[in-house]
């Protein structure tokens, strides 16, 4: 039985690396055409449950009368399964990674094919292709079309998402080896957190590039004209919406804005562009269990939404297409046990203590830890209307996190807390105290298995999306509308090509560290001297110790440690025999 299974397995991957389509599951569509446009924006609401967005259009209407639907409602479509190549619950990086290559993965893993699990597989994989780096429609449209790409996240640049469009990994954790990566793949224009992430050299690297780089430079940023440009704001992340300072730090809809205008103008704009725009930290607020932040966030996303669709209504060539990759927390409107009867609930009693939060339990917790330990019920009545219990007032004197307790250290005892409200970590704690007082529930700090949202705004004779699709199928749908003519996967040998076999028969040297770093050196025919670093993009030729040029290959080589190979693009093996 096993054998039958694999052949079938080997079959299926076959076709999908050849481009012929496989449909495990009927693509269906509204009956129009699915062809090539100029634009194509991709926007990924990170963790949102379908709740998060009926939580967003009553708190809106709760606060205007007149309110009824959110900017995405109108193209609402259908819905995704997403999931993982083993596990039908889904983190960030592998699910934006099957949007992006078509091929669902492992948790952690950046636009890299898994490895294989015979009894656990969801997809058809081949196993002797793990760890290898998956070319994504972001890279192949700039490769193939000249297209202009961008990346607008309110994360750091290099987190999960926008990494996966990017960059190449096992473990979404390696910034070192992902920065690099998204430093040398030309992406056109880039905004979001992660100031504190960019190192002078790779900062230089991108000036040299002609690039524009603002690191917490708003105002400069605001009047760039360069439209290949680096806008990076904060150490890590933006803070979340509701407690951004409007002076420090610009919303998601003002950067998709101002991507969009960027990516319009100058040297290929003629060729159109693709734009991934994340609203990251929807996703952050549903692990946190923080419902303030929690739709604060996916209103602001919604605004952002409201820029895309207004460039591409008036554009008339643009697709906009809205998702998220999985659901976070089990988060629901009403519970149980608050109200007693939910279901009589007016929207006053729903929402009104909702909206007098105006600070999310992170933005709160830097306000305790602000102001003295007297101004603490009156910094919760000025943003939150109302003040602590004191059960609360005790736990949060006992919150190892609260910087300015009037408890010293030795005197915090957690046994003296209820345990429900017991946490060492102050946003936590408010996030408790905030479920105390909301008519809000939560399941899990953790991803959650469900479909998810998908709207899609075409122009008047372009097909888009409707029913119930997988992953992978809006991997097809966006190859179509860019022009891509096979399955991305099927590009593979195109750009990351093991070093063996791109340089058979050439002498060679791969010097390794333990920290997962590759450095390629040859000795040309000429008597020059090659070097490549892993993660670059740069072939160094020196004669002697002298560097006398230096060539761009289209994508950054990937090292990969767990197999000991450098993937590159063949021409790579050009470069080496023309010096």
């Amino acid at each position: 039985m096993n054998r039958i299974k694999n052949s079938v397995l080997k079959a299926l991957l076959a076709l999908l690396i050849s481009g012929t389509t496989v449909t495990v599951w009927a693509q269906t569509t509204n009956g129009k055409p699915i062809k090539p446009v100029k634009n194509v924006i991709l926007m990924i609401s990170d963790g949102t449950s379908l709740p998060v967005l009926s939580a967003s259009r009553w708190m809106q209407r709760y606060i205007d009368k007149s309110f009824r639907h959110l900017n995405l409602d109108p193209y609402l479509s259908g819905t995704l399964i997403t999931h993982s190549s083993n596990a039908p619950i889904g983190d960030s990086a592998p699910t934006t990674s099957c949007y992006v290559t078509g091929i669902p993965s492992i948790t952690g893993f950046i636009a890299t094919y898994p490895y294989s699990q015979t009894d656990a597989n969801l997809f058809p994989l081949d196993s002797t292709m793990a760890y290898r780096p998956m070319p994504t429609v972001l890279e192949l449209t700039r490769l193939q079309h000249n297209r202009k790409v961008g990346l607008v996240v309110t994360c750091e640049f290099c987190h999960a998402t926008p990494a996966d469009c990017s960059a190449h990994s096992y473990s979404r954790k390696r910034y070192d080896w992902i920065i690099p990566q998204m430093v040398h793949n030309n992406l056109d224009v880039v905004m979001g957190g992660g100031a504190g992430l960019l190192t002078p050299e790779l900062k230089s690297h991108l000036e040299s590039e002609g690039y524009s780089v603002f690191l917490n430079q708003l105002p400069e940023a605001r009047n760039n004209t360069n439209p290949r440009t680096w806008q990076l704001y904060a150490n890590r992340s933006i803070p979340y919406d509701i407690d951004r300072d409007t002076t420090l730090y610009p919303s998601l809809e003002e950067m998709t804005t101002k991507a969009i205008e960027m990516l319009s103008k100058g040297r290929g704009s003629e060729n159109g562009f693709f734009l991934m725009v994340e609203g990251s930290k929807v996703d952050w607020a549903a692990h946190a269990n923080d419902p303030v932040a929690l739709i604060s966030e996916f209103i602001a996303f919604d605004k952002a939404i409201g820029a895309a669709v207004d460039f591409a209504k008036k554009d008339g060539n643009t697709v906009v297409i809205v998702t998220s990759d999985h659901g976070n927390s089990g988060f629901s409107i009403g519970r149980k046990n608050f109200p007693a009867k939910y279901d009589q609930a007016s929207i006053t009693e729903l929402f009104a203590d909702w909206h007098r939060i105006q600070r999310s339990a992170d933005g709160m917790a830097e306000l305790l830890n602000n102001n003295p330990s007297a101004e603490v019920q009156k910094l919760f009545e000025t943003y939150c209307g109302f003040t602590l219990s004191q059960e609360e007032l005790t736990a949060l004197y006992h919150c190892d996190g609260y910087k300015n307790s009037p408890l010293s250290a030795n005197e915090r005892d957690k046994n003296l807390v209820k345990a429900s409200l017991y946490n060492t970590n102050l946003a936590q704690l408010i996030c408790e105290i905030y479920y105390q007082h909301l008519p809000v529930g939560f399941t899990t700090h953790g991803h959650t298995g469900e479909d998810v949202f998908l709207a899609i705004y075409t122009p008047e004779n372009i097909g888009k999306l409707v029913g119930v699709n997988y992953n992978y199928q809006l991997t097809d749908y966006m190859s179509k509308l860019l022009g891509i003519e096979q399955k991305p996967i099927s590009y593979i040998d195109n750009y990351f090509a093991p070093l063996p076999k791109i340089l058979e028969g050439i002498k060679y040297s791969l010097t390794t560290t333990n920290k997962g770093f590759a450095t390629l050196n040859v000795e040309t025919k000429k008597g020059l001297k090659a070097t490549l670093e892993s993660f670059t993009n740069l072939v160094h030729i020196y004669k002697g110790k002298n560097r006398i040029k230096t060539v761009k290959l289209p994508l950054a080589s990937v090292y990969v440690d767990k197999t000991n190979t450098l993937y590159v693009s063949p021409e790579l093996r050009k470069v080496l025999l023309d010096n």
